[in-house]
C-alpha cells in the first residue's frame, strides 16, 4: 500500500532485493493513487507517515512541480490544483483558514484542500476500504517514513540507509510554516487519518515506537 509522500517509492525499489519477499511470495503489486485492491487473500505491507508531516510534504511537492518548476505535464494534470496552490502559497496559510472563528469547518477551504494531489488521496483513502478485511494474519507489516531504514531492515531484511527516492528539496521549513493554530486545525481535519493509524496499532501492526513517531508533531 503505497500511500503518497510516505516513502513508498523507496520501499518499492527495495522489494526485488528483499530476501523475505522473494522467499515467501510468488508476486506482489502496488496499490497507489489509482485505487485500493481489497483482496482478502493478500498480505498487506503499508508505508505510513505522520499525517501532518505528510500533508506538508504533499503540498510542497505539488507546489514545486506545478508552480516552481512549471512542469507542463503537471500543471494541468488535476483540475483546479494550480489555482489552489497559487491562492494559498503554503499549507500553513490553508490550514489556518480551515475552521472559522466559531469552530465550524469552512467548506470552501476544505474543498480546495482536496483539490491538491496526495492531500485528496489521504491515509484514510487507502486504508478505510481495507478495514473490514484486515487482521493480524494478513498484515505483513507497517514501514514508517520516520523509521524507514530501521523498519525496512526489520521487515524486509534490506538496507535502506541513505536511499530516498524523489526527495523534495523544498526550502520551506515545516516549523516556519505551521504554527500552533495550523497544526491544531490539521490534526482536527485529518482525524480519519489518525483513526486509521490507531486501527493498525490496535491490530498489533504498529509498535508503540512507531505509534509515537507517527503521532509526534514536534
Amino acid at each position: 500500500m503505497h500511500i503518497g509522500k510516505c516513502g513508498g517509492s523507496t520501499v518499492n525499489s527495495l522489494l526485488d532485493n528483499s530476501p523475505f519477499v522473494q522467499n515467501n511470495y510468488s508476486n506482489y503489486f502496488e496499490s497507489h493513487i489509482n485505487g485500493v485492491n481489497t483482496i482478502s487473500s493478500c498480505d498487506y505491507l503499508f508505508v505510513l507517515r505522520n499525517p501532518i508531516r505528510r500533508a506538508f510534504s504533499a503540498f510542497e511537492w505539488r507546489k514545486k512541480l506545478v508552480i516552481d518548476d512549471k512542469n507542463p505535464e503537471q500543471q494541468g494534470r488535476f483540475s483546479g490544483e494550480q489555482e489552489v496552490l497559487k491562492k494559498y502559497i503554503s499549507l500553513g496559510n490553508m490550514a489556518r483558514l480551515l475552521y472559522r472563528s466559531d469552530g465550524s469547518l469552512d467548506q470552501k477551504v476544505a474543498r480546495d484542500f482536496n483539490l491538491i494531489h496526495h492531500l485528496r488521496e489521504s491515509i484514510h483513502f487507502y486504508i478505510n476500504p481495507l478495514v473490514s478485511i484486515l487482521s493480524t494474519e494478513n498484515i505483513l507489516g507497517v514501514i514508517c517514513q520516520e523509521l524507514l531504514a530501521e523498519d525496512c531492515s526489520r521487515i524486509l531484511g534490506v538496507d535502506a540507509t541513505n536511499l530516498f527516492c524523489r526527495r523534495n528539496d523544498s526550502k520551506t521549513s515545516i516549523h516556519s510554516d505551521l504554527d500552533v493554530l495550523s497544526v491544531a486545525n490539521l490534526r482536527r481535519f485529518l482525524f480519519e487519518d489518525y483513526q486509521c493509524i490507531i486501527k493498525l496499532w490496535s491490530l498489533g501492526a504498529i509498535s508503540n515506537k512507531q505509534l509515537s513517531a507517527l503521532l509526534d508533531e514536534s
